[in-house]
């Protein structure tokens, strides 16, 4: 080997990636054919956050020798990062091609399968490198993550524990057995985890996040008063910045100090809808568009899917109006089982396109949809939900934002209820603003985008009612709290079931729950979150002065 090629790679494993980067371009200049050199040079590229230049020189080097499996496998992680999985799992499957137990393929492959929400997939790679990596600490948590991500908490949980033994020093596997503690209601358990990190580590953000979170008992005021040192660093990376003010605000709301616990609530909002501002006045034209396409006119006529199946129970509304609460309540129902937040429904309604004979998208494909598309379509809902549940009688979902969709719903599921979850304005879009959604929900980060998306919501929702007659239950938070029985009774009966005493006892119910909601549903029925806003309405004034068409 060239020493100079030699000092190179030794630099790029320390770090110096750019004192790499010159040596490449040196050697590279005396032999500019050289597939090993290629592709170091492109993988110091995509150290440095230059994917062009990473794809242009591992392509050149894959062409020049077709038989290296790390080059392909780097290759399509760069092609990930350039959001084209498709040609990022062709080139992984090449490099498994040429070596099948390439650990980073595979790892690389379920990486790239879980971004296209085929976790399924990815679980049964991540498995597979359990039994012959065992000791893989990375693959390990990933299948951890996954395993929680389809609703296997328990485990998720035993998968983290497992890596503990191997590492037991490994803080992502720490903070993400916390975190499935917590999803299993073992609150003190997951406390304890985090403290663990911090004792080691007082820098984690990730660590000081949960802890603050974490309501019963309060958090340490060490914890409170590294985490405000923390958020204040502009050396941090954003993401930790952004979780960590929004923690400290969740944490000052509890102690009544709502004016700290707005200051950093608004910094760290304010951060991140700089990052990723939210389109209203695109939203605006998309809820114009179902109102026009899938007016009442057209659902009163239209074809449906001939499946009779009542089986789901679709819970819906805005984040943070009562879901998960209501969720608890019909999952507690012996005839129940809960979903959670199936991305089911969204992915069906990408088949339209390809079914619809117009081949429009959706939602302007659904009105030449055929019976037969619909069946199609309404099957393969179906299925999945037997995945989750294979003998209960009814299977929940309460992705909030199928909102969206309950045209779709008519026309799949004539038979299915549609559960919707309304809450006050101001404290639904408040209770919104103080949950760190982080990128999942844009809107949320913003006072006046957030009163914008309700107003459309409402009249979505409006919509909905009048064009589908009967075919929806609203239930208000707050006269769930102020009269519970009677209001659970109402629910169960829209949703033909039978009286049962456990819907009442709803926060004995034991499950996992991935939801910001997962401590109140584990408590019984308080009042403390109605009128909520009125702590904060100093600040509210862009989201007042946006929803004054439905508030006054």
């Amino acid at each position: 080997m060239d020493p100079r090629l030699g000092q190179a790679l030794t630099l790029h494993q320390r770090g110096d990636v750019p004192g790499a980067l010159g040596l490449y371009d040196a050697l590279l200049k005396e032999q500019p054919h050289d597939a090993v050199l290629l592709h170091y040079r492109g993988l110091a590229s995509f150290h440095m956050g230059d994917l062009a230049g990473a794809s242009d020189f591992i392509t050149r080097s894959v062409a020049l020798d077709g038989s290296d499996a790390d080059a392909w496998c780097n290759l399509g992680m760069v092609f990930a990062k350039q959001n084209n999985p498709a040609q990022a799992l062709r080139l992984l499957q090449r490099a498994l091609e040429l070596n099948p137990t390439h650990l980073d393929a595979l790892h690389n492959k379920a990486v790239v399968l879980k971004s296209l929400h085929r976790e399924k997939e990815a679980l049964s790679i991540l498995q597979h490198i359990a039994k012959t990596h065992p000791r893989a600490i990375g693959p390990l948590c990933n299948l951890a993550a996954t395993q929680q991500q389809l609703g296997d908490t328990a485990g998720a949980a035993a998968t983290y524990e497992n890596v503990l033994k191997i590492a037991p020093d490994d803080e992502t596997a720490r903070c993400g057995l916390g975190e499935a503690y917590e999803a299993l209601g073992r609150f003190g358990a997951a406390r304890d985890q985090y403290s663990a990190v911090l004792q080691r580590n007082p820098n984690n953000a990730w660590a000081l996040v949960k802890t603050l979170e974490l309501r019963d008992p309060t958090a340490d005021i060490k914890w409170v008063d590294q985490a405000t040192q923390l958020a204040a660093r502009a050396d941090l990376s954003a993401d930790a910045r952004i979780r960590l003010n929004v923690a400290l605000a969740q944490y000052h709301d509890r102690g009544k100090h709502y004016d700290t616990a707005f200051l950093h609530l608004k910094r760290g909002c304010d951060e991140q809808f700089r990052r990723q501002p939210f389109d209203s006045a695109g939203y605006s034209k998309l809820v114009d568009t179902f109102i026009a396409t899938l007016d009442a006119g057209f659902l009163r006529t239209a074809a449906v899917s001939g499946n009779t199946s009542a089986r789901p129970i679709f819970i819906v509304g805005l984040p943070r109006s009562g879901t998960t609460l209501v969720e608890q309540v019909l999952s507690s129902h012996s005839a129940v089982a809960a979903g959670g937040e199936l991305p089911t429904l969204p992915q069906v309604s990408f088949l339209t396109k390809e079914l619809s004979r117009s081949h429009e998208h959706y939602p302007v494909g659904v009105r030449t949809l055929s019976t037969d598309a619909l069946a199609r379509m309404a099957d393969q809902y179906l299925k999945h939900l037997t995945t989750l549940s294979a003998d209960a009688q009814r299977v929940t979902d309460k992705l909030p934002f199928n909102f969206m969709h309950i045209g779709l719903i008519a026309l799949l599921f004539p038979n299915a209820k549609i559960v919707h979850c309304r809450r006050d304005p101001l404290d639904n879009c408040l209770s919104c603003y103080f949950t760190s959604f982080a990128d999942q929900v844009q809107f949320a980060s913003d006072l006046a985008a957030l009163g914008r998306y309700y107003v459309d919501y409402d009249r979505l929702m409006r919509h909905w009612h009048g064009a589908l007659p009967g075919r929806i239950f609203d239930i208000q938070y707050e006269e769930l709290v102020s009269d519970t029985q009677s209001r659970i009774e109402a629910l169960l009966a829209f949703c033909e079931l039978p009286w049962e005493e456990a819907c009442l006892r709803f926060h004995e119910t034991q499950r996992g729950i991935h939801t910001p909601s997962r401590w109140q549903v584990r408590q019984p029925i308080y009042a403390q979150s109605v009128q909520r806003w009125r702590h904060y309405e100093a600040h509210l004034g862009p989201l007042r002065s946006e929803l004054s068409p439905i508030v006054g």
